[in-house]
């Protein structure tokens, strides 16, 4: 099979977020590159879209229900990949991660309500609890020999206040695969404190061959995940994602808040995710994506060690996403901001809406050919070679 990430595939004029949003919502020229948004540049797997192609061919566009053969296919899938059973009439559609999880938020807590996070973390976590009127709660992870690590100290303290806790697994933006052990921690704390979890595991099929994703509702049957096969096979756009929520009351008060914002997937949801979950060429697709994809993460870290020493990043262990401390160059976060939109010419996602201790942090999406990560890494050498020639400092 042919190279999946190192495929030309140009996405400009496509009206693509990730590239023709740079020109739309920051008027940047299109030169800048664009390593932000969490899409890939790759086409998705040609079973979906053989499977999508049949069901525009219908001419039948209609109000849809969810699917009982993509409900079906979510549990078989969670069963064949993560070990986990759980009944398909569990499975809820959501048009969106996001909008899951707020849902879930609002149905289960009540304003004023704590919800922890773990910072950094994916942005949406911090608006969603505050848009809610929810009190947010944060355990920051730390660092910890180079990787990070829960504070179970500070999730504890957070827990004895909180009603739900969001947990991100694998994590965006730090790329930590969580260890079963540091999971059973988590439900343990979360048992002890009646506190409700919620896991984000849109990331865990992109859990890199030499990893193990371990499905947090394979350790506690009362938690609710939420995930989606867009970021495994780049299908964001389709918006099919859905909820399991084994516990009965629960998933009745979830309805009761999607039909109040007329949650319904469109048909090519249903065949996205019915596609992706049973066609086999579409699994074999994905695991040659995920070991590509670790062997991209290692040279991209490994051209930062060896150029870039200053810049500390964090080798991933799951999915495209690299989290980079530019401390080093003594910016703050605007004038950074600044520097690499309009002398490097590269956009990265800034690291402080994940949360205050992300401030001197950029997250850069490498999941694209290696011919645009090596230009943007040599422009990036480049211009802080020229500013350390310039003044005598790596930066000032």
């Amino acid at each position: 099979m042919k190279s999946i990430l190192h495929q030309t595939l140009d996405r400009t004029g496509t009206d693509s977020v990730k590239w023709d949003g740079l020109e739309r919502w920051f008027h940047l020229k299109s030169d800048v590159l664009p390593l932000w948004v969490a899409d890939i540049d790759v086409r998705t797997a040609p079973a979906i879209s053989e499977a999508l192609t049949a069901r525009a061919a219908t001419g039948e566009y209609g109000y849809t229900l969810f699917s009982r053969d993509a409900q079906r296919a979510v549990s078989d899938w969670y069963s064949r990949r993560h070990d986990v059973k759980f009944d398909p009439n569990h499975v809820l559609f959501s048009s969106g991660v996001v909008p899951g999880l707020t849902h879930i938020v609002e149905a289960l807590t009540e304003e004023g309500d704590g919800v922890v996070i773990q910072s950094p973390v994916y942005p949406p976590f911090h608006e969603l609890v505050t848009g809610l009127k929810r009190e947010l709660l944060d355990a920051p992870l730390i660092q910890v020999n180079g990787r990070y690590e829960m504070d179970f100290d500070a999730l504890e303290a957070a827990m004895r206040q909180a009603k739900l806790f969001l947990l991100c697994s694998p994590h965006n933006p730090v790329g930590r695969v969580w260890m079963e052990s540091e999971l059973a921690r988590v439900i343990e704390l979360a048992r002890r404190h009646d506190v409700i979890i919620v896991a984000d595991e849109i990331h865990a099929d992109l859990t890199y061959p030499s990893q193990h994703h371990v499905a947090i509702g394979r350790l506690d049957d009362r938690v609710i995940t939420v995930s989606a096969p867009s970021k495994a096979f780049n299908i964001a756009g389709l918006f099919a994602s859905y909820i399991v929520c084994p516990d009965d009351a629960w998933r009745k008060r979830i309805i009761q808040v999607q039909n109040k914002h007329h949650v319904l997937p469109t048909p090519f949801a249903n065949t996205a995710i019915i596609a992706a979950y049973t066609d086999p060429r579409a699994e074999r697709w994905l695991d040659q994506l995920t070991a590509e994809l670790e062997e991209q993460a290692a040279y991209v870290v490994g051209r930062f060690r060896e150029s870039m020493p200053y810049l500390t990043c964090f080798m991933p262990e799951a999915s495209y996403l690299l989290w980079i401390d530019f401390e080093a160059l003594g910016l703050e976060p605007d004038a950074r901001k600044k520097w690499l939109q309009e002398d490097v010419r590269i956009f990265l996602s800034p690291g402080t809406p994940f949360g205050e201790s992300g401030r001197s942090f950029e997250r850069l999406n490498f999941g694209t050919r290696r011919t645009l990560i090596d230009e943007a890494l040599e422009r990036l050498i480049r211009q802080v070679g020229e500013n350390e020639q310039r003044t005598g400092n790596a930066f000032v």
